[in-house]
C-alpha cells in the first residue's frame, strides 16, 4: 500500500486539485503523478490500473479507491457487496465523477 511521509497536491486529469498525506491511501492514478521520491514512506506498490467499470472480481481497496478517486461517498459500506452496490447507485444517479 503507498504511504507518504508528508502532504502532497495532485492535480487530476480535469484538473481538480487533490490533497494526499501519511495517513491516506492514495489511488493508483494519483501514484502515477507523484514523481518526487522523497515523499514516500515506503517504495510505491505496483497497483492493478483501475480500467473499465468496477466489478465483483475488484478487491475491496480497488473499490474503496475507485469510489475515492471518483469522489463517490460509500457511507458506512464495508463489506464488497455494499461497496460495488453504492458504487453502481452513484453511477447510475449521475453521483460523483465516474466514468462514461
Amino acid at each position: 500500500m503507498k504511504k507518504l511521509n508528508t502532504f502532497v497536491h495532485v492535480h487530476n486529469d480535469d484538473g481538480t486539485s487533490h490533497v494526499f498525506g501519511p495517513n491516506d491511501t492514495v489511488p493508483g492514478w494519483a501514484v502515477k503523478k507523484i514523481t518526487n521520491p522523497g515523499v514516500w514512506a515506503d517504495e510505491p506498490d505496483a497497483e492493478p490500473e483501475l480500467e473499465g467499470e468496477p466489478s465483483e472480481s475488484w478487491t475491496v481497496a480497488q473499490l474503496q479507491a475507485f469510489a475515492k478517486s471518483n469522489d463517490i461517498d460509500l457511507g458506512d459500506a464495508t463489506k464488497k457487496a455494499d461497496i460495488l452496490a453504492a458504487i453502481q447507485l452513484a453511477t447510475e444517479q449521475g453521483n460523483g465523477d465516474t466514468p462514461a
